[in-house]
């Protein structure tokens, strides 16, 4: 949200920043934030990602004597990708969908808003189709792409 700029006063910005200012509002008091890039909210996201991923380890057993605890950080890294790729592919199959059911929903502009600078490169590439957009499809398999190829990279 602070990447593509979404005004902060509508109510599914109220919403996101309701649920997340407890745990990113102390981190931006220390992290600058820059001009696109929330460096808390993404801080906060690798953090969650390594919680998991030792709550993983400390259930299975997997991972304490194969040194993964010493590869923690990549692979927090990487998790913290995956999910946001997940979190796209998401998003765009809800917009795609919410599209087709009613184009009116207020959410609308909020998920466009979102989209936009994923899905405006691949529109400029692709023909022209009359009233049906391919666009979110393309987009969807290009996540799922990369989902593939990040799953390739993490331990299990």
């Amino acid at each position: 949200m602070y990447w593509v700029r979404i005004h902060p006063f509508t109510q599914y910005a109220r919403l996101i920043n309701t649920i997340t200012d407890w745990a990113v509002i102390p981190l931006r008091t220390i992290l600058p934030t820059g001009n696109k890039i929330d460096s808390a909210s993404l801080l906060m996201a690798f953090v969650c990602a390594a919680v998991e991923l030792l709550l993983m380890m400390s259930v299975s057993g997997f991972g304490f004597a194969d040194g993964l605890l010493l590869r923690l950080p990549v692979v927090a890294l990487l998790m913290t990708v995956k999910w946001a790729l997940s979190l796209a592919t998401w998003v765009c199959i809800f917009q795609a969908i919410l599209s087709w059911i009613n184009p009116m929903q207020p959410v609308m502009p909020v998920l466009n808003t979102l989209l936009a600078p994923l899905l405006d490169p691949i529109r400029r590439f692709m023909p022209r189709t009359g009233m049906i957009d391919f666009s979110p499809l393309v987009l969807i398999l290009i996540l799922q792409v990369l989902q593939i190829a990040l799953a390739s990279l993490m331990p299990f």
